[in-house]
This record gives C-alpha cells, structure tokens and sequence, in this order.
C-alpha cells in the first residue's frame, strides 16, 4: 500500500511540474515581447517551526528549530484584485531537540532513537530538506498593477523529502565534539499543507500548516505530530 501511495504522488509531481514548466514557458513568452528580463522573482522564506498533535512526548525548542525556503516565484494576474503565484524550490527545515534524545547510530551502523548518555549538550537537531511546490491566490483589495499594495493569500504547498540527518554538538572533558548522521529515520517521503500570507509589496509575514505527519513512523509510540511554521518572507531579487 505505502509503494503505491508513493507511485501516485511521483505521479501528481510530475503533473505539477510539467503544468509549471508550461506556465514557465508561457510566462516567458509573454514577457519577452515587453522586456528581455526573465520572469519571475527569487522568494525567500524565514521562519521557526513548531510540532502540533505532539503530546509533549517530543520536546523542542523554539529558536533552534528555524526554518529556510528559497524559491523560484511566477505570478499571473487574474485580474485587477487577484493574481496567481506558482513557485518551485527549496525547504531547509530545522527541529531542535530540548532534551537529550535524537537518533543515534551504534557500531553496527543500527540507527535507533536514543538519549546521549555522555558529555554537556550544547546542540541537539534534526535538519530536513525538500523539494517544494507553493501555489496560491493573492487578493489586493485596493486593485493592483503589478503585485504593489497590500495583499492576502491563500494556498497550498505539495513536499518531496530529499535529504535529513542529525547533528549534535557536545564538550567532553574540555573537547568540542559534533556527531552527524543521515538516515530516512522513518520520515514521511512527501508531505502537503496549506500557507497563508498578509503583507505589503515585496514584504509579507506567513504561516504554514502541514497535515499530513512529519514521520512514517514516530520516535515515540502513538505520537503523530504535524509541522506548524511562521515567520516573514522577502520577494524580488
């Protein structure tokens, strides 16, 4: 069940981004008869995460678990009031850990959640990264040229997990020590939620809400938390 899950949402990928390469494409060609700049903005997304449905079984810190997007930005304008914006890019997303526990790898390469047993913790986090797909609706109600004026969106964001590992940083008897490893760690391989944006211009402060589970499979038992993200975002460079 869980392969044919992930053959369908390869599937529904490879839709979008075939349905994005065309916008691209028909984008581009609008565009090159008014200007020779290419279209499109560079958008950046700064943020902190925090887990929901969590039970307080996982703890985390705030400020440790920060959250990077980098994306690749086309709007289209609907109309006076609304334009569409598709983007393709780049998920950096970061959960620190409050206690000792992470995943740890023994001598025979077993990876297992575990509590490090030794030395003054300084650093306790696991980073994952994705391929991302936003997509929303802006809503300009004093009308709009070209995206200036005050604006309300909503949308959708699609996840292909590409990468995660651990890193944790401790002092042994004076030394610095920094453990790294990569895994799967029972991830959830895509992920899909909604975002929502108030701002001004280029500028604009968003919250996201992942529903699908972080993890396929939980570090602790019958705990399925979900990934909550706020933060500011900057467009147009």
């Amino acid at each position: 069940m869980n392969k044919l899950i992930k053959i369908e949402m390869v599937k529904i990928f490879g839709l979008i981004i075939l349905c994005f390469t065309y916008f691209f494409g028909f984008a581009q060609e609008e565009k090159r008869l008014q200007q020779p700049d290419i279209p499109g903005d560079i958008m950046l997304d700064l943020g902190f995460n925090s887990l929901i449905n969590n039970s307080e079984s996982i703890n985390t810190k705030l400020f440790p678990s920060r959250s990077f997007g980098i994306y690749y930005l086309l709007n289209r304008k609907l109309s006076d009031q609304f334009i569409f914006n598709s983007a393709i890019g780049l998920t950096f997303e970061k959960i620190g850990f409050a206690d000792r526990a992470n995943y740890q790898v023994d001598d025979l390469k077993i990876i297992s959640w575990d509590t490090l047993g030794v030395g003054e913790l300084k650093s306790n986090i696991l980073a994952i990264n994705y391929l991302e797909l936003p997509l929303e609706f802006r809503f300009y109600p004093s009308r709009t040229v070209d995206g200036e004026g005050l604006f309300v969106s909503i949308g959708g964001i699609l996840g292909l997990k590409i990468a995660a590992k651990t890193k944790i940083k401790y002092k042994l008897d004076g030394s610095k020590f920094k453990e790294t490893n990569t895994g799967n760690f029972g991830l959830s391989d895509f992920r899909y939620g909604m975002v929502a944006r108030v701002g001004f211009k280029k500028v604009n402060a968003f919250v996201k809400y992942y529903m699908s589970d972080i993890w396929r499979e939980a570090p602790v038992v019958q705990v399925t938390p979900s990934q909550f993200t706020f933060g500011i975002n900057l467009t147009g460079f």
